[in-house]
């Protein structure tokens, strides 16, 4: 069993024990229920994105039902009912540990911290290197009830995180996002799944609309999922659209800098609250380590504009977006004609597929730096196409206009195989001819002069299973189904992929690729950030769920099965 409670800035992960972590920090961890005499869990029931109640058994005579809620705090509420005729007397407590720990600690364990904990009467408060205070209020029930004979006792446990500083940004609160629901049977469930999911992850940031990445690893900002959440849910919910780009304007970078990757006009890949990244100790503060945020934040721009005809936002925002574009044309002209990364101080790959050796070279080698990955050249021709089109930015539109065609004429030179787009040329524009699910977003962009033929490949048995596309075709040295990047199956990947299908006008196979998706997340019962790229459908317990663009994907993926994408993406 494990579940994920959330509300604003605090989750809960449900398991045999809980973790409970607010703005990036783990509060509390191995936080069980314990009995004298023991008791056992028998069942739990979700009742909402913010309560579940799990169900213990002590013999046959006692009943615990431990309801689990996200308000004001985290909250415990415990009835224990005696079933017997005569009153029974139970030793309770709780046992945990308060480690005040930064969510990214475990992947620096090199900076771990010993931290000193005060106590000052129902508080416990840490002063962080970052000079921020840390705060944790507990009340913690007694130590023994006595229940009457056929009657019931409550209880209550509380523990309310906080935190006092100074930010860039002030920390999240709940959003009242609501949607209402328009399908039926399987596709019913599977959306009231995505909406569950999107419930936990929206929140308000500043006064806007924001959607954090995924629970528990990703609860924070990031530019590549926020965006592709929005352009999935910008034909129903442009709001989140204007939410995404105001607040991702207010981090877009400045300045060089080495640690962090800033860049003049580039969009951050991730912002967090934790202690170390606000004592600058790692660099997400924000972190700018993605090569794709940038054309997309301009695209989202153009694409939001053209649905809302919101000319005032995009107005406001001009210079962010000029300021995005240049850094592209720059980008464009220091790399040889095409958008590049280095190997950077976190992260090895700056695409989506971000994970180390998961941009390959036939012989399952990592491509060699500098590299320039398939689908971003893809989202630099469509975002100047864009900004060329809706006069988004301060450039003269013709220039833009001949760059992107010069873009798409030496992308096509260089980047077809034959029968398929590289995932990559290396430093030195030798291209990595591994059949990979990156081509398929091309689809959506415009660039690719062979896209019936990208079609036809996509649909190969060596990399569509019956539920998807796999990231890597099983023929590749690299393939493994159980892998983060090179053989498993990613929601958003195919939703971006069943887009594009369905532009060029493919919309049977955008259909069959989007059914069996929905045919995966009705039997899995969630929509996970990615599972197995087997044929047998099987979960991978290391992925993410709540996962926001996995969700915005599916609602997506639902309204292609439908019937295509009305007023979609132009």
């Amino acid at each position: 069993m494990r579940y994920v409670l959330s509300q604003g800035h605090l989750f809960a992960v449900v398991e045999e024990d809980i973790s409970l972590y607010a703005y990036d920090t783990l509060f509390l961890e191995n936080l069980n229920l314990k009995t004298s005499p023991p008791s056992r869990l028998v069942d739990f029931i979700a009742l909402s994105d913010k309560n579940i109640r799990l169900i213990y058994a002590i013999g046959k005579n006692v009943i615990i039902l431990r309801d689990i809620l996200l308000e004001d705090g985290y909250r415990e509420k415990l009835l224990f009912f005696n079933r017997r005729e005569r009153p029974i007397k139970i030793k309770l407590g709780y046992a945990y540990s308060m480690p005040f720990q930064d969510i990214m600690e475990n992947d620096y364990p090199q900076f771990s911290i010993k931290r000193n904990i005060v106590k000052m009467g129902g508080e416990f408060i840490y002063r962080g290197l970052d000079g921020n205070s840390r705060i944790l209020q507990m009340k913690i029930p007694r130590g023994e009830v006595e229940i009457p004979p056929k009657n019931k006792v409550e209880e209550e446990f509380r523990a309310i995180p906080g935190i006092k500083g100074d930010f860039k940004l002030s920390t999240f609160r709940k959003s009242e996002f609501e949607i209402k629901s328009c399908y039926s049977s399987k596709r019913e469930e599977v959306y009231r799944m995505a909406i569950r999911d999107l419930k936990k992850l929206l929140v308000k940031v500043e006064d806007s609309l924001f959607p954090i990445a995924g629970l528990p690893d990703f609860g924070a900002i990031f530019g590549r999922d926020s965006l592709w959440t929005a352009l999935f849910l910008l034909d129903r919910h442009p709001q989140l659209a204007k939410g995404v780009l105001t607040i991702l304007s207010r981090l877009q970078g400045k300045k060089c800098n080495g640690k962090n990757e800033e860049e003049a006009g580039k969009i951050p890949h991730e912002y967090r609250f934790g202690e170390l990244v606000q004592a600058g100790v790692i660099p997400f503060n924000p972190y700018y380590g993605s090569v794709d945020t940038t054309p997309l934040y301009v695209i989202l721009a153009g694409e939001y504009l053209s649905r809302s005809g919101d000319k005032k936002l995009i107005k406001a925002l001009r210079e962010n977006i000029t300021g995005a574009v240049e850094w592209i044309l720059h980008r464009l002209e220091d790399g040889g004609g095409y958008i590049r990364y280095g190997k950077g101080t976190v992260l090895e790959n700056q695409c989506w597929k971000d994970w180390k050796k998961s941009v390959v070279d036939e012989r399952g080698e990592q491509v060699k730096h500098p590299v320039a990955v398939v689908e971003v050249q893809g989202y630099a021709y469509w975002a100047l196409k864009l900004a060329a089109e809706y006069e988004l930015t301060d450039i003269d539109e013709n220039a833009l206009k001949k760059e992107a065609e010069k873009l798409r004429v030496r992308f096509n030179r260089d980047f077809w195989m034959g029968s398929h787009y590289a995932l990559a040329l290396d430093g030195e524009n030798r291209p990595s001819r591994v059949v990979a699910s990156n081509m398929g977003h091309l689809l959506l962009t415009g660039i690719a002069t062979h896209e019936k033929e990208t079609a036809e490949r996509l649909f190969q048995r060596d990399i569509k299973t019956k539920w998807g596309i796999r990231t890597l075709s099983e023929r590749e040295r690299a393939y493994d189904p159980f892998s983060y990047h090179n053989g498993s199956i990613w929601p958003h990947d195919n939703a971006i992929i069943a887009m594009g299908l369905t532009k060029i006008g493919e919309i049977e196979k955008a259909r069959e690729l989007a059914q069996g998706l929905i045919d995966a997340f009705f039997l899995m019962g969630r929509i996970p950030e990615l599972f197995s790229g087997l044929d047998e459908l099987s979960p991978l317990p290391y992925a993410n769920n709540p996962q926001a663009w996995s969700a915005a994907g599916a609602i997506k993926l639902l309204q292609i099965s439908e019937g295509g994408m009305k007023n979609e993406i132009s």
